[in-house]
């Protein structure tokens, strides 16, 4: 089997203050409002300790019969300016991939530069996989600007 290592960055400016996107992060109720599926799926497992050494995981089944298990420590908290934590993604009980997520908030006036780069080591999917986790990375992202922007989310594709 081949690895494929990959490296995306996705960078947005967001109409709010770093204490407001960090929030956003840090806690499971704000981050459940932009974090989510894209359809309905029924949720098996959803546990949140945003601490350095907490968990979080996401384990959840799709209408297609599909079980995904989204499994994250993280590494490193730094309140309103850097989150890092390494994840697992599962996809029906294989490991799909292992990931380095970096967050970078960067105060820029009343807005926030956000950074988000994710190092990944993919097995399996080759390239593919790494296309397809930064295109739902973008559209997390997206939901994100648009919960604290009060706008529509957009809807996957």
């Amino acid at each position: 089997m081949t690895v494929t290592n990959a490296t995306f960055t996705i960078e947005r400016v967001l109409n709010a203050s770093p204490a407001r996107v960090f929030a956003a992060y840090s806690s499971l109720e704000a981050k459940s409002a932009w974090f989510k599926a894209p359809t309905a799926i029924e949720t098996l497992n959803r546990d949140f300790d945003f601490r350095v050494g907490g968990k979080e995981r996401f384990h959840a089944r799709w209408p297609s019969g599909m079980v995904t298990d989204f499994q994250a420590t993280y590494h490193d908290i730094v309140e309103n300016e850097r989150i890092i934590l390494v994840y697992d993604m599962f996809h029906n009980g294989d490991k799909l991939s292992v990931s380095l997520l970096t967050l970078e908030l960067r105060g820029e006036g009343d807005r926030t530069r956000l950074i988000h780069t994710e190092q990944g080591s993919y097995l399996t999917g080759d390239e593919e996989a790494v296309k397809s986790r930064e295109h739902g990375t973008t559209w997390h992202i997206d939901n994100l600007t648009a919960v604290l922007e009060a706008q529509e989310a957009r809807t996957f594709a």
